[in-house]
């Protein structure tokens, strides 16, 4: 099998870890998850591409870590897409967008795509989104089945306020985003939320669960959006980034923030240099290597 094919060339060619799926490489929390052994692939490879606050704890030290996630890269076509959208004066429309992946629609949203996206809370802070003191309107993504039959339900406070789409394709899904003022991340099982970098390209700030287990990098309070803990202190964070968002001063400065920290002319560059200091004698790059991007889904 693979495994056996790592092992195999695993001499010849440079394999690095990459956190990309839930909580990878420790245990995942999500009951609808398999359970493997998190020491055994936390010592399987030279170097890991994490998203922990402390890796020293979970890696061992002859692992050479490295703070990146997949969510670093390929940000042109958010940002093209914004810009040509900004150009053309898109009207905003919306409060928010929150992403639901592909959620289990059939069973309700309880299952594994809706338990990584949290969207337990995401009734709970409807809640309070669709009382009368906010009016947040919004729109759930990948909240309704393939044949735009059934959708989850949400409290009956929001209707007219939010709207449930069926799964999007990127462009499809762009176009809201560029239609709100913000996007939703209340999700904590999630390693790396595209989402996040993409609003960000588009000049979006966020509205993020502080134990997101990555892109909480992404989040400086007050410069790329505000973060909340749980449901005690989300109707404060949430007034706050309405009252940004909705006036003539937005504050937030989303889009210099992952310019200049984030995509394949930084990220790369990051991850090029990482790879020559800790393995330059094993691995042969062509001349004029300017940056190594990570592919995969």
């Amino acid at each position: 099998g693979d495994e056996d094919l790592y092992h195999y060339y695993k001499e010849e060619i440079l394999f690095l870890g990459i956190s990309s799926f839930e909580s990878f490489p420790l245990r995942s929390p999500n009951p609808y998850s398999a359970k493997y052994e998190s020491s055994y692939y936390l010592n399987m490879f030279p170097g890991f591409l994490h998203m922990m606050h402390q890796p020293s704890e979970h890696f061992p030290p002859n692992v050479k870590t490295l703070l990146m996630s997949q969510s670093d890269f390929n940000l042109e076509e958010p940002y093209f897409f914004g810009r040509q959208q900004q150009a053309q004066k898109e009207e905003i429309l919306y409060d928010f967008v929150y992403s639901g992946g592909d959620q289990d629609v059939e069973t309700d949203c309880v299952g594994w795509a809706s338990y990584n996206k949290n969207f337990s809370f995401v009734r709970e802070a409807l809640e309070v989104m669709c009382s009368d003191e906010f009016n947040v309107t919004g729109v759930l993504v990948a909240n309704k089945n393939k044949a735009n039959t059934k959708a989850c339900t949400i409290p009956s406070s929001c209707d007219g306020k939010i709207v449930q789409t069926t799964f999007l394709d990127q462009r499809q899904f762009f176009t809201y985003l560029s239609q709100a003022r913000w996007a939703f991340l209340p999700q904590i099982c999630d390693a790396s939320p595209r989402v996040s970098t993409q609003a960000l390209s588009m000049n979006k700030p966020l509205l993020m669960n502080r134990n997101i287990m990555g892109g909480w990098k992404y989040l400086l309070p007050g410069v790329t959006g505000e973060e909340f803990n749980d449901i005690h202190d989300f109707r404060a964070q949430l007034r706050k980034i309405l009252d940004n968002t909705r006036g003539k001063n937005n504050p937030y400065e989303p889009i210099e923030f992952v310019r200049e920290n984030y995509g394949n002319p930084v990220a790369g560059v990051r991850l090029l240099e990482y790879v020559k200091s800790h393995w330059g004698h094993r691995v042969d790059l062509p001349d004029g290597t300017k940056f190594l991007v990570p592919t995969g889904a």
